[in-house]
């Protein structure tokens, strides 16, 4: 069996929505807008600014994009954000392995995979299980190619 195993697909969209009250209730009514209509979400990210106001951040497919940025813009007074923005275009590649957990500079080689690749990405998300990465499309092969080298085809040296 492997060690890592990769997936990646894309087309995606982040849509992210600004200065949004930090209280009870307000994700919801965003996961509920989305849900009524039908909508997948992958990634979430929050980010707080203050104990007042943060932004949520998520992935939908690229073919629910438009209709996605379109409900959010729809329902700004309701979500009580004060903008909203979005990135098209966006891959994912998830990298999971029994190893992984049992690594403790996964982060590090990850990052240093993708410096020594030129690997430009938007997130970066890491859990026990694995390594979520949204980035560019068009920087997909590179990742791919990044992870191989560093994660497959040659031994994981720590530190840099």
């Amino acid at each position: 069996m492997n060690r890592y195993q990769f997936l990646h697909t894309g087309s995606y969209t982040k849509i992210i929505m600004h200065s949004i009250p930090e209280k009870p209730g307000v994700f919801a009514k965003i996961f509920n807008l989305l849900a009524a209509q039908k909508i997948n979400i992958l990634t979430v990210k929050h980010s707080m600014h203050s104990t007042e106001k943060g932004d949520i951040a998520f992935t939908v497919s690229t073919e629910d994009s438009d209709q996605s940025i379109q409900l959010m813009k729809d329902n700004m007074k309701l979500i009580e954000a004060t903008g909203i923005s979005y990135k098209k275009d966006l891959a994912l590649v998830f990298m999971h392995g029994t190893e992984i957990a049992n690594l403790p500079r996964f982060a590090s080689d990850v990052l240093r995979a993708f410096s020594q690749y030129e690997v430009e990405f938007d997130s970066l998300s890491l859990a026990i299980e694995g390594v979520t990465c949204i980035l560019p499309e068009h920087q997909l092969q590179k990742a791919l190619h990044a992870f191989n080298k560093m994660f497959v085809d040659e031994p994981i040296i720590s530190p840099v």
